[in-house]
C-alpha cells in the first residue's frame, strides 16, 4: 500500500533512502567531504561554519555554556592568525572526524521547535478539548 510521507510516495523509497544514508559508503564520503573543505586543517569544527547572522542562531548561540563558547572563540582566533599568515595546523593539532561533533546544530534544532510550538499556540483560537479534559480545565 503506497502512502504519501514528506512528498515521496511509499514507504520503501523512505527506507531505501534511509538506508543509503546510514551506509559505510555514504559515511565515508562525508568523512572525505568534510576533510576536503579545509576547515579541520584551521582547527575549526563544522558548525563553526554555521552564519551566525540572524535571531535564530544569536539564540543558539545564547544558549551556549560559557566553555563551548570560549572554546569556539578560540578555534575563530586562531584559524583567523593561520589564515593570516597562510599556515595551516600540524596534522597531530588538526581537529579529526571523531571529535568533530556538532555542538551548534542540536540548539538550532531546539529554537526552531520553540518557534515552531509558540507560532502554533499563536494561532489557537479556542482551547481544544483534549487540552481543558487534560489540564482539567472548564
Amino acid at each position: 500500500m503506497a502512502s504519501s510521507i514528506g512528498g515521496f510516495v511509499g514507504s520503501g523509497l523512505l527506507t531505501s533512502l534511509r538506508t543509503f544514508r546510514a551506509s559505510n559508503a555514504m559515511t565515508a564520503f562525508n568523512n572525505w567531504h568534510a576533510s576536503a573543505m579545509g576547515h579541520r586543517a584551521f582547527g575549526l569544527k563544522e558548525d563553526d561554519l554555521i552564519p551566525d547572522e540572524g535571531p535564530l542562531i544569536q539564540e543558539a548561540l545564547r544558549r551556549l555554556s560559557p566553555a563551548e563558547r570560549e572554546a569556539r572563540l578560540f578555534r575563530f582566533r586562531r584559524a583567523f592568525a593561520l589564515s593570516t599568515s597562510q599556515t595551516e595546523l600540524e596534522l597531530q593539532d588538526q581537529i579529526p572526524a571523531s571529535q568533530d561533533t556538532p555542538y551548534l546544530r542540536p540548539l538550532i534544532d531546539i529554537v526552531e521547535a520553540e518557534i515552531a510550538t509558540k507560532e502554533n499556540f499563536d494561532l489557537l483560537t479556542t482551547i481544544p478539548e483534549q487540552l481543558k479534559r487534560r489540564n482539567r480545565s472548564t
